[in-house]
């Protein structure tokens, strides 16, 4: 019955791009089994190719892996893939299905030789969160920190209720924010006068990830203060942020000198960081 289930499953993941491995005790950080099916690479768009990819569990836990090229096929790097091995403690026959949804994110169901799908992390290995860039967070402090963010509405002992407002105005802020995965494309720049009133996209980003066609473009606050449909003129070859981009910059808030990162989480969807400059960036960005 289990198997039933989980090969239905494998027959509806074939209608996304997606592929499977079976891990067997043999060495299985050899280059064949971190290699990536000739049939699978040649139908990932040129949009969607990445030499990082990442690999996502039920339970939420990601990995970032590198992809290399020998001469006769793609294949994950060892560190990444290595990593993801042991903490699923793989090894005794899994079933694993890598199932594309773009941008080289790749969902993971893991199957037991049973039949059994694991949709818990291994009980010696603690969820350790989601890879950032400021490293990876234990269990305890993603919990820590859920639990501090909970109960707003209570207020402690010797709590003022302006210090209670306070708290559960960040507990909002918190849940309002949009989360961005670990590995996705982005591009950076740092804002000058003319990009407060029309953002050129870098060249580089614009030939691997974009197709070069007027669209409109939906950018969202990091911090979930706000979406704004932008749309996007191809000139002189370029892809250029134009009609809403102002708007943008001025709710934003954007300003010169302002370092920004932009997250393509969606084929046309960005998430927008950004960092404000000192008042000696700002003298120099001033001056462009």
């Amino acid at each position: 019955m289990e198997w039933n289930r989980g090969f239905g499953r494998v027959k509806e993941e074939r209608k996304s791009l997606s592929f499977f491995k079976i891990f067997h005790s043999a060495d299985l950080s050899s280059e064949s089994m971190r290699g990536i099916p000739y049939d699978f690479m040649k139908n990932v768009s040129k949009e969607d190719f990445s030499c990082k990819m990442v690999i996502r569990t039920k339970w939420g836990r990601s990995w970032e892996v590198d992809i290399s090229m020998n001469p006769r096929f793609y294949y994950m790097e060892k560190s990444g893939w290595n990593q993801f091995v042991t903490d699923n403690a793989l090894g005794a026959n899994e079933f694993v299905t890598f199932t594309h949804s773009g941008l080289m994110c790749f969902n993971v169901n893991i199957y037991r030789e049973s039949g059994k799908e694991i949709v818990l992390p291994h009980a010696t290995t603690p969820f350790s969160g989601i890879k950032n860039e400021e490293g990876e967070r234990s269990y305890k402090d993603v919990k820590k920190e859920d639990e501090s963010m909970g109960g707003v509405g209570h207020v402690e002992i010797g709590e003022s209720s302006r210090g209670a407002a306070l708290r559960k105005k960040k507990a909002e802020k918190h849940k309002r924010r949009k989360k961005v995965k670990y590995g996705v494309p982005r591009f950076k720049i740092t804002i000058t006068k003319s990009y407060l009133k029309s953002l050129t996209i870098p060249t580089f980003f614009e030939k691997k990830y974009l197709k070069s066609e007027s669209k409109v473009y939906k950018i969202h606050h990091s911090e979930g203060d706000g979406s704004w449909e932008v749309l996007s003129l191809v000139h002189q070859a370029h892809i250029v942020l134009s009609r809403g981009w102002i708007k943008l910059a001025r709710e934003y808030p954007l300003a010169v000198g302002d370092r920004c990162t932009f997250h393509l989480v969606k084929p046309t969807e960005f998430v927008l960081t950004s960092k404000k400059a000192k008042a000696i960036e700002i003298t120099i960005s001033d001056s462009d």
